[in-house]
């Protein structure tokens, strides 16, 4: 009778954890599928900005005209003081 009750009461734990497992994977594999429409999403805006931006024409443009970057180590801040 001992033996029954353990193997009943282990059967229901195994039971309840086959639920919460299941119930923890569908979450997983929800926010998988979230995951991999918002990275097609973020592709799809990336793709569409750089249609309409062209940042590497502008880049070759600029430069071929003559821009020249900026040096940053030549950059100096200069900060001025206003006295009232």
């Amino acid at each position: 009778m001992k033996y029954l009750l353990l193997a009943s009461l282990l059967l229901l734990f195994n039971l309840l954890y086959s639920a919460y497992s299941l119930n923890v994977a569908r979450d997983y594999a929800k926010k998988v599928s979230e995951l991999k429409k918002e990275k097609e999403k973020s592709l799809t805006l990336k793709a569409e900005i750089e249609k309409y931006v062209n940042y590497k024409t502008v880049k070759n443009y600029a430069e071929s005209s003559g821009f020249s970057p900026i040096d940053w180590s030549k950059v100096k801040v200069v900060k001025t003081s206003t006295q009232e």
